[in-house]
């Protein structure tokens, strides 16, 4: 009988970690690189991934300000939130030789477009790139 209640225990295991193996599968998060966007001028530069996890995605990238360029660097994201909603975030580098690392949660979105611009400490001034597309729906 105690052979027996260790078999059934011993089955019982086998088939529960069975069935734990494709959920843990399922858990590796989806990712997309972007980028190069630069500005106009080419002083700005930025760059990313996008990821889909739990609780929707997640941009994240550098943007660069190259030494030499009298400004600042700038990225704009405007994204359309899958409840048809809109979200927007700017960044802003003015170093002159270190990247700036960003990371922004979006949510469930269907889209996102960043552009680059130069500009003050303070505000854009011009030199942007155009929208440039991030990530999108079905490609």
């Amino acid at each position: 009988m105690i052979f027996r209640t260790m078999a059934v225990g011993a089955t019982l295991l086998f088939a529960s970690a069975t069935l734990a193996a494709p959920a843990m599968a399922s858990a590796n998060p989806e990712t997309w690189s972007w980028g190069s966007i630069y500005s106009a001028d080419r002083a700005g530069k930025a760059k990313g991934k996008v990821v889909l996890d739990r609780p929707g995605f997640t941009v994240s990238g550098k943007l660069y300000d190259f030494p030499g360029k009298k400004g600042c660097s700038w990225l704009k994201f405007r994204w359309t939130k899958e409840s048809g909603g809109q979200g927007k975030k700017t960044y802003k580098n003015c170093s002159g030789t270190k990247p700036l690392a960003f990371s922004l949660s979006t949510g469930y979105m269907l889209s996102i477009e960043g552009k680059v611009c130069r500009g003050t400490a303070t505000k854009i001034t011009g030199k942007c790139s155009g929208w440039d597309g991030v990530w999108a729906q079905g490609g």
